[in-house]
């Protein structure tokens, strides 16, 4: 069999750019290795995430462009697996409340667990928690990830197994993967001087007890230090608040002479009480949320010397407070596992405790080093207290005793068209007690039921500045996992690394052997310690792109999912990590070479925009979570469409190119400035309506524009969608959103806000001042008037063309170590509305927000004064820009000069604002091709490959994209005459996508903008 060949002659542009050569070296176009119009994943909950969402039941539904899978992750039934009507493209599909596939067609699932001669079987899925129960992994237009973890197994006898397990789901648009993994559970902590411990046994914190010294003088010296072993379960907290005490001297926090040492949300913190009450309290945490090992031993130290008080964790110090008075004694006892009071719940701590000591003097850093790194060492000046000599010693909490071992799994359905098992036994009279996890799993065709083979004939070989890549094929997951740690970023000629203009360049060798089309599913890996960019958080803006051989973007997507979240409770998955997740059609006998490039800071020289599914896994929720970024300094736009954690919408939100903290260093993350949310509904009662059944399609990853849609329903009356977008440029954070309403039956409301910065729920930042105007100008300003949750400004209509509201003078929190100056704003560019059957114009109101102890206001988007009833045929079409304005031009470092100077003469004020709305009015006068929006992008369709037209106005960089292209390769774009050339490594500065329903190929660029009065703007074939 002949492998078609690449050509070497260079001028073979057009075949270069094919990637796919005929055996015969006839050119073939790059069509055959797009996605088809099937290509696609989604994965939401069905009637909204039931946490958060009343009624909701938990059936986690994914559907692709050829099958849908249905989930109760509560009962671990799978209500729908099969086939779904062919031809809906990812476009509509992500705009379409509600299911596609008809009647139910459920399948059965079993995990069977046996152990000890007893035969176990899945009854339940966990719970949702923190850290437990229904999780989202990786999410995205490709593949979906999940799992349930905490799985409930049990006997015919209702004997429960103690058992950690786990089922995960791994889906492609035409595969789908199931995993169930497992291992013996952690023994039961046993209460008292039964347990293990650290040297010799231990004192076991099950939840219940507690371990009590008597008070006397000696337990209360003016200066001291209090050190222990504290073995630290993942679940160690068991009471309803996010504390738990592991040791607690006189009563409670706000006890004169209380101290003790607390556990928040695994975070370890001291406390003292010095004398006078709550306002004589301290406390200093840790400052690494990471510092302490869950199911570990670790070695907690408190001291204070009459003048600071510290934190020490594993012999490090990880906090202190100076405080320089001297403490009052209490005369309560010393308690370990609970609050000394046993107040509420107890604050309870589950968990061991052991070799516990108290000094009569504050230790130095060496000592406390010293007793961490030799625990069994005597202290003789030193109370102590110690536990049975003759007990157990274990560095990790023993495990269950499993002996002759079998798991096995089966999916089949009630007629017979599937059946599948596959099965794992251990050896005979074996036992397992390990850390270790087994696993069984299944593969398959959703649609024909067919099991997927183990192998696939397409060979992947990938290779960095010429040393090979470590490629390996996983059969469950059904890709080829390319892991690129450690590729050394390449920075241009002349420049010394760290640079944000770096890049890395994977070449890729793809070939099908056989006579029939394959799929090539691939997934680029970066660890932790893999990714060697050393300027900003790398992590944060990392984008992927799959360019040709002459270094063209292809348009085949690549799915950007990662995570940073370092939490061991999260367990597997939890860490830093990065995957870029692609798949390619490959036509029979075929070989293709492309280029991976991954950019973090810029692209082509100016700050990348980028949009990446977030993994909270090692957080907590597990969620859908997405994160944006102008440059890989940080977060810019946060986006959480399913609102469990914060109730909305838009959570952190941060600028860019914005000094932070006492130091003021360039290229860090900044101060959070979050808060903001979309169509929040409250019924006549008062009641909020949740966002239910949200979907996400992510058009567009970057780096030259993002494009993602969340799309949804109000309960049972009302869809909406609203697609996000963020653009490279050098000047400002601009988050754009399109949004677009429907009514489909009568919905009446007490309060409904169409758009507000920040949000009910969230909102992290407060400004002085508000200011409403429009294209003329300033309308009205007024001092905000913070707190109480209630409206403080009659509702006002907007009027103009583009109206625009700004939020300035804003306040900085002194506590925040990454606060940034910066202040936020609005821009309606457009909007067109029935409400309440009435055609209307947009009305605004400052709302006072009052949350915990903290006051400040948001600027609320509404309907009409007296309008309380949503009409069948009322809709909402409007484009809002959301805006992170640098406050004062010393917060600026970026090389917008533009900016600077119209900070240095209008800073922290409106004019900024509505500076942003007038000069970056952009208006396209068209001579060749179709305006099909102007905003986010000037989106133009092109005839023939070709478009031209006069560009006016803009600001920073002005994004540009061209539709209707039949090639990746399809022309050239000038300004003013001239070649666009942003260039810095070669062709790294547009942004190709390709749209699987019309067959054809958008660009998009980003175009300086000048104080030319107008730019001639050509696309030309070639």
């Amino acid at each position: 069999m002949k492998i078609p060949c690449f050509p070497t002659t260079s001028g073979l542009r057009s075949l270069l750019a094919a990637g796919v050569m005929g055996s015969a070296c006839a050119a073939t176009p790059l069509s055959p290795l797009m996605p088809r119009t099937g290509d696609f994943t989604s994965m939401w909950w069905a009637e909204g995430f039931p946490g958060t969402t009343e009624g909701a039941p938990w059936l986690r539904c994914i559907q692709t462009g050829h099958y849908a899978m249905v989930l109760d992750t509560e009962a671990m039934r799978i209500n729908q697996l099969g086939p779904v009507p062919k031809g809906s493209d990812y476009a509509t599909f992500g705009k379409t409340p509600g299911t596609s596939w008809g009647a139910p067609s459920p399948a059965d699932l079993s995990l069977v667990l046996s152990t000890n001669g007893k035969r176990y079987r899945c009854r339940e899925g966990g719970k949702w928690s923190r850290h437990g129960g229904p999780r989202l992994i990786e999410s995205g237009r490709i593949f979906q990830r999940g799992d349930v973890t905490d799985l409930v197994f049990a006997a015919d006898d209702g004997e429960r197994l103690n058992v950690e397990a786990r089922f995960e789901t791994a889906a492609w648009p035409d595969r789908l993967g199931l995993i169930f993994a497992a291992r013996p559970g952690f023994q039961s902590i046993r209460a008292g001087e039964s347990s293990f411990g650290k040297v010799g046994g231990g004192f076991g914190l099950d939840g219940s007890n507690h371990f009590e010294v008597a008070h006397d003088p000696g337990l209360d010296p003016e200066k001291f230090t209090l050190e222990l072993w504290a073995f630290v379960p993942t679940h160690h907290n068991l009471s309803k608040h996010s504390t738990a005490w592991l040791v607690c001297k006189n009563r409670n926090e706000a006890a004169d002479g209380s101290f003790g040492i607390t556990l928040q949300r695994g975070v370890p913190h001291a406390r003292l009480n010095i004398g006078g009450g709550r306002e004589g309290q301290f406390t200093v945490k840790a400052d690494s949320p990471h510092s302490l090992k869950l199911d570990a031993w670790n070695h907690l130290a408190m001291s204070y010397d009459g003048d600071s008080l510290r934190l020490y964790v594993n012999g490090r110090a990880v906090g202190s407070e100076k405080i320089g008075l001297k403490r009052t004694p209490g005369r309560d006892p010393l308690v370990f596992g609970r609050r000394g009071d046993n107040h509420g719940d107890g604050y309870h701590f589950r968990g061991v405790v052991d070799e516990i000591r108290l000094h009569d003097r504050a230790l130095s850093a060496q000592e406390v080093r010293q007793a961490f790194t030799r625990p069994e060492s005597p202290r003789p000046s030193a109370r102590g207290w110690s536990f049975r000599t003759d007990g157990l010693a274990c560095e990790s909490a023993p495990r269950e005793v499993w002996r002759d071992v079998s798991m096995e799994m089966k999916l089949s359905t009630a007629d017979g068209a599937l059946s599948l098992m596959d099965r794992w036994a251990q050896a005979k009279d074996q036992t397992w007690s390990s850390d270790e996890w087994r696993q069984v799993a299944l593969a398959l065709d959703p649609v024909s039921f067919e099991e997927e083979p183990a192998t696939n004939p397409v060979k992947v070989s990938a290779s960095s500045s010429g040393n090979r890549r470590a490629v390996k094929y996983e059969p469950t997951l059904g890709w080829h996992r390319i892991n690129l740690d450690g590729i050394e970023p390449e920075v241009p000629d002349g420049v010394k690394p760290p640079s944000n203009d770096a890049i890395e360049r994977v070449k890729l060798v793809l070939s099908n052997p056989t006579d029939r089309e394959e799929v090539a599913r691939l997934m680029f890996e970066k660890t932790a310690g893999g990714i060697k960019q050393r300027i900003g958080s790398p992590i944060t803006g990392i984008s992927a792109m799959l360019r040709d051989v002459e270094g063209n973007p292809t348009g085949i997507p690549v799915q950007l999912s990662k995570n940073w979240h370092n939490d061991p409770a999260g367990g597997v998955y939890s860490g830093m990590w990065f995957h870029g997740i692609s798949q390619i059609h490959m036509p029979p006998s075929s070989r293709v070479e492309l280029e991976l490039v991954i950019s973090y800071g810029h692209w082509g020289g100016l700050p990348a925009a980028s949009h990446a599914q977030l993994s909270l896994v090692g957080w907590g929720s597990n969620q859908l979570w997405h994160q944006s970024a102008l440059g890989a300094w940080g977060e810019s736009i946060c986006y959480e469409p399913d609102q469990v954690q914060a109730n909305c919408t838009i959570t952190d939100v941060r600028p860019a190119l914005v000094k932070a903290g006492k130091d003021a260093k360039p290229w860090k993350w900044s101060g959070n400035m979050g808060g903001g949310d979309f169509f929040r509904l409250f019924d006549p009662s008062g009641k909020r309506v949740a966002h239910s059944a949200m979907r996400t399609t992510a058009t567009r990853q970057g780096p030259c524009l993002t494009e993602v849609t969340y799309s949804g329903r109000l309960g049972k009356g009302v869809i909406h969608s609203s697609t996000v977008s963020l653009a490279r440029t050098d000047d400002i954070v601009r988050g754009t959103y399109r949004l677009r309403l429907d009514v489909q039956e009568a919905t009446d409301f007490s309060r409904f806000v169409v758009f507000q910065v920040g949000a009910d729920t969230y909102n992290s930042t407060k400004e002085r001042k508000m200011a409403l105007g429009n294209e003329t100008g300033l309308i009205k300003e007024w001092d905000t008037q913070w707190g109480g949750n209630k409206y403080r400004t009659q509702p006002i209509a907007c009027s103009g063309a583009t109206p625009w509201i700004s939020l300035h003078q804003r306040v900085v929190d002194p506590q925040d170590k990454h606060a940034s100056g910066a202040n936020r704003g609005i821009v309606i560019r457009s909007w067109n509305a029935r409400i309440g059957g009435k055609e209307c114009p947009v009305w605004i109101a400052e709302r006072g927000l009052t949350r915990g102890r903290s006051d400040s206001s948001t600027i609320d988007l509404l309907p009409p004064p007296g309008v309380t009833r949503l009409e069948p045929g009322d809709f909402i079409e409007a484009t809002i820009e959301h805006l992170m304005i640098p406050q004062f031009a010393s917060d600026y470092y970026g090389p917008n000069t533009s900016l600077r100077a119209a900070l240095a003469e209008n800073e922290d004020s409106w004019r900024m604002v509505s500076r942003e709305a007038i000069e970056n009015h952009r208006e396209a006068t068209l001579k060749i091709g179709r305006l099909i929006q102007a905003y986010p992008d000037l989106r133009i369709e092109t005839e023939n490959d070709e478009a031209e037209f006069i560009l006016s106005g803009g600001l920073g960089h002005v994004p540009v994209t061209l539709t209707q292209l039949s090639s990746s390769t399809a022309g050239t774009l000038l300004v003013d005459g001239q070649p666009l050339d942003q260039s810095v490594h070669g062709r790294d500065f547009w942004q190709t996508d390709y749209d699987a329903k019309t067959r054809r190929w958008t660009r998009t660029y980003n175009i300086p903008a000048t104080r030319k009065s107008s730019q001639l703007i050509q696309f030309k074939s070639e």
